[in-house]
């Protein structure tokens, strides 16, 4: 199996994506998506929020606080997506989860995940919405993975696949199934274990 396909784990039903709409837009309303910046000030073409204790910021840095950009605490993280992440790779003090919304021409470049406290803890993410090109490759030197992400596909990367460079180079539409109605785009929600139960996290205020 390539590697990239490999890290699809599950696919969630048409009634469950809706759901998963519904509660990304309660998240959204309560803590309104932004763009962050890059450490060289550009903007990234995705907008962002996120539920849970600790949510993921870049202002210049990339960092967890327990802050929106409002200085308000994050939304509480639905129960349902911890329950994705659960049957996805077990039960983990889940205490950030992470929603990008990808526009048409939106992408998301090279990166690997290591903001974490524990990297080696797994990282889970729900698609929604349009349909994305996904890559992986295990390192710099490594030849690249790729594959087509659907709506309800579940992406998990752990293990030797926690590390890996990954990213998102483009949204393919697929109106035809997406539960997102007529609107085109993707959704992600990536939920990980950013810091550790009881531990002092920074805060954006």
């Amino acid at each position: 199996m390539r590697l990239a396909q490999s890290t699809v784990v599950a696919s969630l039903n048409p009634a469950d994506q809706r759901d998963l709409v519904e509660s990304v837009r309660e998240v959204i309303r309560s803590s309104p998506l932004v763009r962050p910046r890059t450490p060289n000030g550009l903007p990234m073409r995705v907008r962002v929020t996120s539920a849970g204790r600790l949510g993921w910021v870049g202002d210049g840095v990339y960092r967890y606080t327990d802050r929106d950009s409002r200085g308000k605490p994050w939304p509480e993280m639905p129960d349902s997506w911890r329950e994705i992440a659960e049957r996805a790779s077990g039960p983990y003090p889940w205490d950030s989860a992470i929603v990008n919304w990808y526009d048409p021409d939106a992408s998301l470049g090279w990166h690997s995940d290591q903001s974490e406290v524990d990297r080696t803890l797994p990282i889970v993410t729900i698609s929604l919405g349009d349909s994305c090109s996904w890559a992986v490759r295990l390192d710099e030197d490594s030849p690249i993975s790729r594959t087509r992400l659907e709506t309800g596909d579940v992406t998990l990367l752990a293990g030797p696949t926690r590390m890996a460079l990954h990213t998102v180079e483009r949204i393919i539409p697929a109106p035809l199934f997406s539960p997102l109605g007529g609107t085109r785009g993707r959704i992600s929600i990536t939920i990980r274990v950013a810091g550790v139960p009881g531990m002092d996290q920074p805060s954006s205020k």
